[in-house]
């Protein structure tokens, strides 16, 4: 990995590609998600995606990647921790299979990406109205189609009051009540903002990269106000006691969420030291729950628990019986005083490493992969390597494992139930 300071508050990293036949360029930009301005935030993609000056209308946009080797476009918005993260990615095939070997594609591609990202299509210095309301059907659709996935729309109100008021809990899609208000000139204001104040990491995962290199400087060494700054992790504060709360909705299957958080922000050693306990606990097919809950005791479809290092929660959440909700969440807590104060055996520790171990190296997998990594470990400003990772978690303990849980306090019990 190469990691180059290129302009203020903007970082580009080339990432090596001798494993696949295809090149990446991503741009991202990064800011604090702010509650004013997540629904445009969640609204921007679609404007972007699906023309920019150059090639104004999406069929012309269409034809002009399908030329390029049906090269592949995609603008999302996503939240992590306190952050928002909007992303311009480009994907084409290598040069060498181009039928032209002296065609550079990965140069036309870089073009076609930033000419997306700084001209992007307006009528009257604003954002196209008929395409805005476009957009918004779909965000109220999508918003409003929550509730019909139980499990996720179980988890996503057990953050709603977990979260509370908290940047940590500004909403991905926005907020319903915010989308008629939001005008082309309010939305093209906020991506002006972001794209002249915004954290930029930029990734090249590609074999040749020297012309995209140039080109990306060339576009990213004007001056920039780039005020914003990352958010670092943090936790919630601990309550005396868990919160319950009950929804009832006629389903066949009941749902149970349980939130933690940790007493204090971990440290970067307990950092790996959380990502071996959480996986026992819950995180894979081996873990506490899993044998146990969801095996042994059968009071559950499906159980299962993953930490949050951004926000520094542990969620655990399971698909039950209804008459089981409540057995299952006194079963969840046992299992994890059983973990803090029982005993651990070596076996377990072995197969659950192993786990991660593979699940680290996956990110060699696919080009997205690395990039993924790379951009969390920007925001951490940690910047460790997935091998250097394996090499943290190999040295956990059982009594590491046992301490870091005991930081553990449940905030937050959501119930979906009759």
């Amino acid at each position: 990995m190469n990691r180059e300071l290129i302009s203020k508050n903007v970082h580009l990293t080339v990432l090596p590609n001798d494993k696949f036949k295809r090149n990446r360029i991503t741009v991202a930009f990064v800011m604090p998600n702010e509650r004013d301005k997540a629904t445009m935030y969640a609204l921007l993609p679609g404007m972007l995606e699906r023309a920019y000056e150059d090639y104004p209308e999406m069929r012309l946009f269409s034809k002009k990647l399908s030329k390029m080797y049906s090269a592949t476009l995609s603008v999302n918005s996503s939240v992590v921790g306190c952050n928002r993260i909007v992303r311009f990615t480009i994907q084409g095939i290598k040069n060498e299979y181009c039928l032209d070997k002296n065609e550079d594609l990965l140069k036309e591609m870089c073009k076609v990406l930033l000419g997306v990202i700084f001209r992007p299509c307006l009528v009257d210095g604003a954002f196209a109205e008929e395409w805005l309301e476009i957009e918004k059907y779909k965000l109220r659709e999508e918003i409003e189609g929550e509730i019909n996935d139980k499990r996720s729309y179980c988890i996503k109100n057990a953050r709603r009051k977990f979260y509370g008021d908290s940047l940590n809990g500004v909403e991905r899609l926005g907020y319903i009540s915010e989308i008629d208000g939001i005008t082309p000139k309010a939305l093209y204001d906020c991506y002006k903002n972001m794209i002249d104040n915004a954290v930029t990491e930029i990734f090249i995962t590609a074999n040749n990269p020297d012309t995209s290199v140039e080109m990306i400087k060339n576009h990213f060494s004007k001056d920039r106000e780039c005020f914003a700054s990352i958010i670092p992790v943090s936790n919630m504060p601990c309550k005396e006691s868990a919160e319950c709360f009950t929804e009832h909705i006629d389903t066949v299957q009941g749902k149970v969420c349980l939130l933690y958080t940790t007493k204090r922000v971990l440290t970067e050693r307990e950092r790996y030291k959380m990502l071996v306990a959480s996986a026992l606990f819950g995180g894979v097919p081996s873990s506490r729950l899993f044998k146990n809950v969801r095996e042994k005791q059968s009071l559950c479809y499906y159980c299962r628990a993953g930490f949050n290092g951004f926000s520094q929660s542990m969620s655990v959440d399971s698909g039950v019986e209804h008459c089981n909700a409540q057995r299952t969440v006194e079963a969840v807590q046992r299992e994890l005083e059983n973990l803090i104060n029982g005993p651990i055996s070596d076996e377990e520790i072995n197969e659950i490493k192993l786990a991660i171990k593979n699940s680290l190296n996956s990110n060699y997998d696919t080009l997205y992969g690395l990039e993924a990594w790379y951009l969390n470990e920007s925001l951490r400003d940690t910047f460790v390597s997935p091998e250097y990772a394996i090499e943290q978690v190999e040295k956990v303990t059982v009594e590491d494992i046992k301490d870091v849980l005991s930081l553990l306090n449940l905030n937050v019990i959501y119930t979906i139930t009759k």
